[in-house]
């Protein structure tokens, strides 16, 4: 297959080793830096949606993506109905919230309290469990459950007895105002590897409304994209089978809202990385134009259109842009497959001895490459312009 004479002469020009030094340095200097700047780009990013992967686990496999309180309206079946109706809810369940105060005999510390059934447990959090069972939770009397290093700090283990006061439910005393008690017996450590570890204690929800009857009955609603429940709170809301709907956004919102733009700042600074090396191929460009004149010439008097010429250079420039960027993103990918055993291998260790999370979203890379060969097109197109603009009879009259 024969190409076009603009092409074959433009992927020529890029080939040639011979000729001005400092444009050869210059134009593999932009290939180095598009190269540099996708593989970092690729690799962060990939470090970036793993980490934000890890979050959404650990933390939103715990916390209800969605919570609703029902209103006297609601139909018996209105959790079939709900299912049936959004294909990405996973789970519905009956939920209690509290917030309490648990007492070790060496400690007092504030607890999220949640009030669960044990049948209807969200997977990450039935998974999360170290020390135990769940099914002790209805086996037992009066069972508690507490995250690892709230359980550490409270210096109790399966078996101690911890005692647990709600302020909801007070009552007067001859003593004065006592809060409502009980103790509970730890019968399961969980380990979420997230903060809620610090905070949460699970108890059954029978035992939790009979010791806080104040707190309302809730229905937790899990999905199956914990990042779509902004949109299916907002369309509950409009229900009149729902008199309270709120989602995650309310407890832990900042925290991924600070992780998006996180990510966001980063892709922008190394995307400026790639801008910088891009539009290096400008100077190496406009001197290889200044340097081919005569050859640009004679071309144009042999009766090459300007679209042809403005190819040439085009094609020249591009495929720097495309070396770079293609290269770029397959060490890109390399690097972070294999981003945990180099570490290892250099002595590098993070804390607590996990490993970095790594999630590789091929789409993800395909945008840092056409965002690469786009911001390479805007550099091509001022020297591609500028050997249109040659006229042949002021090049060649002194030739």
């Amino acid at each position: 297959m024969q190409l076009p004479v603009s092409l074959w002469i433009g992927l020529r020009y890029s080939q040639s080793r011979k000729g001005n030094a400092i444009i050869s340095f210059i134009t593999l200097f932009s290939i180095a830096g598009i190269f540099l700047g996708v593989m970092a780009l690729t690799l962060v990013s990939s470090v970036m949606n793993g980490f934000e992967g890890e979050l959404k686990k650990r933390i939103l496999g715990v916390l209800p993506h969605l919570v609703v309180q029902t209103s006297e309206q609601a139909a018996d079946d209105w959790q079939a109905r709900l299912m049936q109706r959004h294909a990405s809810i996973a789970l519905i369940s009956p939920f209690v919230e509290a917030e309490a105060l648990v007492q070790s005999p060496r400690q007092l510390t504030p607890v999220q309290l949640q009030g669960v059934e044990v049948d209807q447990l969200p997977e990450f959090m039935a998974q999360s469990l170290i020390l135990g069972r769940w099914q002790e939770l209805d086996n037992g009397r009066f069972p508690i459950v507490l995250g690892r290093e709230l359980a550490e700090e409270l210096e109790v283990s399966l078996g101690d007895s911890v005692r647990l006061s709600l302020a909801q439910g007070g009552s007067y005393t001859p003593l004065g105002w006592m809060p409502r008690q009980r103790l509970f017996t730890v019968t399961g450590l969980l380990d979420t590897g997230s903060e809620l570890d610090q905070v949460l204690a699970v108890v059954k929800l029978s035992e939790l409304q009979q010791l806080a009857p104040q707190a309302p009955l809730q229905w937790r609603i899990q999905l199956a994209e914990p990042f779509q429940a902004p949109k299916l709170s907002t369309l509950l809301s409009k229900q009149v089978d729902f008199t309270q709907v709120r989602d995650w956004r309310q407890s832990h919102g900042k925290l991924f809202a600070a992780v998006a733009m996180e990510k966001a700042m980063m892709w922008l600074m190394l995307l400026l990385i790639v801008a910088v090396a891009a539009f290096n191929i400008v100077s190496a460009l406009v001197m290889m134009v200044t340097e081919k004149q005569a050859e640009v010439a004679i071309l144009k008097t042999q009766g090459m259109q300007n679209y042809q010429l403005f190819t040439i250079f085009a094609m020249q420039g591009m495929s720097n842009g495309v070396i770079g960027a293609t290269t770029g993103a397959i060490a890109g990918a390399l690097l972070s497959h294999f981003i945990n055993p180099l570490l290892s291998m250099f002595g590098i260790y993070i804390a607590g001895g996990i490993e970095l999370p790594v999630v590789m979203n091929v789409s993800q890379i395909l945008v840092i490459v056409c965002s690469a060969l786009l911001l390479t097109m805007l550099a091509v197109i001022y020297p591609a312009w500028r050997a249109v603009q040659i006229e042949p009879a002021e090049v060649l009259r002194d030739e």
